[in-house]
Order: C-alpha cells, then structure tokens, then sequence
C-alpha cells in the first residue's frame, strides 16, 4: 500500500470546536478541539505547524486515540513536525482522533495535513444529540487537572502551571456533556475575565476573544455554522480576583452586553450562567480599618433575574459550590483538582437535566 497525504482542509477531515482555514493549513488553539478521520490501512501520521515555544509551559500536548482505544499523550515540537499517530495496525478499517489537551496561552496549532498507509475514507458521521459550548477561564480550560496536591493550610505553596497537565477530560464541562451524552466545545483562556482580566489588563476578555475563531487571531469565528443547545458560561472569577474591589457598574455592563449578545447569536440556546469553583465571587478588603466587600456572584444572579424579567425563559443560574482544598486537594495554582471537577460537574448535569431538560 502507497503512503496517502491529504491537506487539513480536505472534507475528509473532520473537526470538531473552532478552527480556520490559513494559507497553510487549519489552525486551532482551544483545548478540546478535535480531529477526527477514517481509514483503510495500517498506520497514519500528521504533519503540524506548531507555535508553542516549547518547555514546561509552552508545548502544546494531545491526545491520540485509534479506533476508541484509551488515547496516548502526544508533546509536539515548535515549528514544523511530523508526527505517527498509530502503525503496525491490523489492515482494515480504522478511525483516528486527535484531540488538543493545551489551551491557546500555550500556543496555536496549525494541522498541515494528515497521511494514511492505505486510503482515506468517508468522515466519521457527525453528532446529532445535544450539543454544548462551555465558555470561561482557567476552570473552563481544565487547567492544572492532571495532577493534585493537598495543602496543610491556606498558606500552602502549590506547583505552578506545566501544559502536560492540563487535560479538558477530566474538567467539568467534558465531564458534564458526557453525562448528559452531549458534545462539547470549549472557548475559554486563562486569567481572562468579564471586564478586567487577572492582571487587570483589559485586552482580550471573554466577550471579545467569543468573537473569534482563534484567540490572538483575527479570524472570526463564522456563527452561521449552528448554535449549541446549551452554552454554559463561567466567568467573573478573574474579575473577582484581579487588584481591588471589582467594580459592579463595570462588571454587570460587560456581562449584560455579552448576554444579549450571546442570545442575539443563539436566539434558542439554554444559557446557563454559573461561577466557580475558585470563589463564589465574594471578595472583601480592609483598608485603614473600614471593611468594604462585594459579591460578583449575586451580580451574575441579579443580571440573569434581570433578563428573566425581561421575557428570557432561556436563561438560568446555577451556583457552584466553592471547592474544599483540604477535602479534594488542588490541582495546579490553586486551580480545581480532578475530584472537584467531578462534584461541579455532577452539580451542573444535574442541574442541567432538571431545568434545562425537564
């Protein structure tokens, strides 16, 4: 059999989250994004063009899985590369995914093409059940789930972020579309934020970033290719944590102009609004003795009451439990350990199945 090399924009190539199309290939930097092909013969293999820069942070990891077998951990290289994904497999039929573990802060990806020891065939069929966005930050982006750490107090130094540890299978938006036998797709970066971002930066939030394709990129992302069922969204956790006090006139102007803008995209979508699990959105400060506080959780709560009140049967606030590190550890930087992952998710299916699927 001849060695068979189809480019990445070739429509026997599917792609499941965001993705665009540049001269070279089909660029992506959302974890969770997918590839998916099928094949007769015994080995394939695919040519990348990465942009991480490498090291402990900045190389991007997959997941390599042949015909539903448990996938195998793949660290690619800076720059051009090409990759086996699988040989020595029987002759016959087979299907390959591939799939992003590392978010866009670790770099993009760019699929050059994808070659097969035998010939390509019809896609994999596309999913028909539920379909679901998760958007937001860190959490979202499963940050530092591969790993966890039990701290002996508040004070407790944790390890800081490594990219083969971050892993959207074991976060609670795979874990919760899962249960509910939905697909997912993910756009979310870590320390972004509503209004401010954890740095207290104001370029790149979540409102803007939901516009493109690909984070530091200036495709748009085309939302004529369909709307999920559910978008679940949660952010504010940057806001909350960035400098002083969060600024409620600020905060609930971004999150009300995304909202109506999230429902003028998607006008039938379940948008279910949540925060969590690093805070619940409490934040307080002392200053020269005068204790001051605010609660970006009971903002979320208010706004969503807001459209509710405003003839938008489609939107719902779930509150998320605020983790216990002593209980269920951590992950990286403080981040949600896997178990803690496991109880949002199991919060959100539930809550999901009960009022968005009744």
């Amino acid at each position: 059999m001849p060695w068979v090399s189809i480019p990445a924009s070739d429509a026997r190539v599917r792609y499941v989250g965001r993705t665009y199309r540049s001269e070279s290939g089909v660029v992506f930097s959302h974890p969770g994004v997918t590839v998916r092909a099928r094949f007769f013969g015994d080995a394939v293999r695919m040519r990348l063009d990465d942009a991480g820069t490498g090291g402990d942070v900045g190389t991007n990891h997959f997941d390599v899985a042949v015909d539903g077998a448990p996938p195998t951990l793949l660290a690619v290289r800076p720059g051009q590369g090409s990759y086996v994904l699988a040989s020595g497999l029987p002759v016959g039929l087979h299907t390959v995914e591939v799939l992003k573990r590392t978010e866009s802060l670790v770099g993009a990806s760019t699929l050059l093409s994808l070659d097969v020891h035998g010939e390509f065939r019809e896609p994999p069929p596309v999913h028909t059940g539920l379909r679901m966005e998760f958007v937001g930050d860190s959490i979202t982006c499963a940050y530092g789930t591969g790993v966890t750490f039990v701290p002996e107090s508040a004070s407790s130094r944790v390890p800081t972020f490594t990219a083969k540890h971050q892993n959207p299978r074991r976060g609670y938006g795979w874990l919760t579309a899962q249960a509910l036998g939905a697909e997912a797709t993910f756009v979310c970066y870590s320390g972004h934020g509503v209004y401010r971002n954890l740095d207290q930066s104001t370029s790149g939030l979540i409102p803007a970033l939901y516009e493109q394709a690909v984070p530091d990129h200036p495709a748009a992302w085309d939302f004529s290719t369909g709307s999920p069922d559910v978008i679940v969204v949660n952010a504010g956790t940057n806001d909350t944590f960035a400098g002083a006090l969060p600024d409620e006139a600020a905060f609930k102007a971004a999150y009300r102009a995304f909202l109506a803008r999230l429902r003028a995209l998607h006008p039938r979508a379940h948008i279910v609004c949540t925060l969590g699990s690093m805070t619940d959105g409490f934040k307080r400060q002392e200053r020269q003795g005068v204790v001051t506080s605010v609660h970006a959780g009971e903002w979320i709560s208010q706004l969503v009451a807001e459209r509710q009140h405003q003839g938008d049967a489609r939107i719902h606030r779930h509150v998320m439990a605020v983790q216990n590190p002593f209980a269920d550890g951590v992950g990286e930087d403080w981040h949600p350990s896997a178990a803690t992952h496991q109880k949002m998710a199991e919060s959100l299916s539930r809550f999901i199945q009960d009022v968005v699927r009744p």
